[in-house]
């Protein structure tokens, strides 16, 4: 008998997207540096789309898997065990998420959009690493 590893399961929807961004940065400096020695789950639940996103970081690796939305029951924390969890309805509120200040952060932790907010913010900072770098700026004359 071979022994045959486990199929990896195809990420699908937001999930896909998630993971192309993760792994688009894993294997740089800056990412290791960020994720070394840290361990958590983040669940992503884009509203407009019926598939989430669960990052897992764990043993300095970082693993996207997908999620199906519905039913409510399938996102619950006892079932995925994540650590910290972000609702938005829609990918342009996340892409914008980076200039909001402190105070959009703490109503959205109070109505239970976010949770975890250290969690999330580590996710932050390794996404932010796949963002294309900023035009240089024009001198002005």
């Amino acid at each position: 008998m071979s022994q045959e590893k486990p199929k990896k399961a195809k990420l699908k929807g937001f999930a896909m997207l998630i993971g192309g961004l993760v792994n688009s940065v894993k294997d740089t400096e800056e990412c290791k540096q960020i994720i070394k020695g840290e361990r958590t789950r983040v669940f992503l639940n884009n509203k407009e789309n019926k598939w989430g996103a669960l990052i897992t970081i764990d043993k300095d690796e970082i693993r996207v898997e997908c999620v199906k939305t519905t039913p409510k029951e399938n996102i619950s924390r006892n079932k995925l065990h994540w650590w910290g969890y972000w609702e938005f309805p829609n990918l342009q509120t996340m892409m914008t998420a980076s200039k909001w200040k402190s105070g959009k952060w703490i109503r959205k932790m109070a109505t239970g959009k976010v949770k975890g907010a250290s969690q999330i913010a580590l996710l932050g900072k390794i996404l932010a690493l796949a963002r294309p770098p900023a035009p240089p700026e024009e001198k002005k004359k």
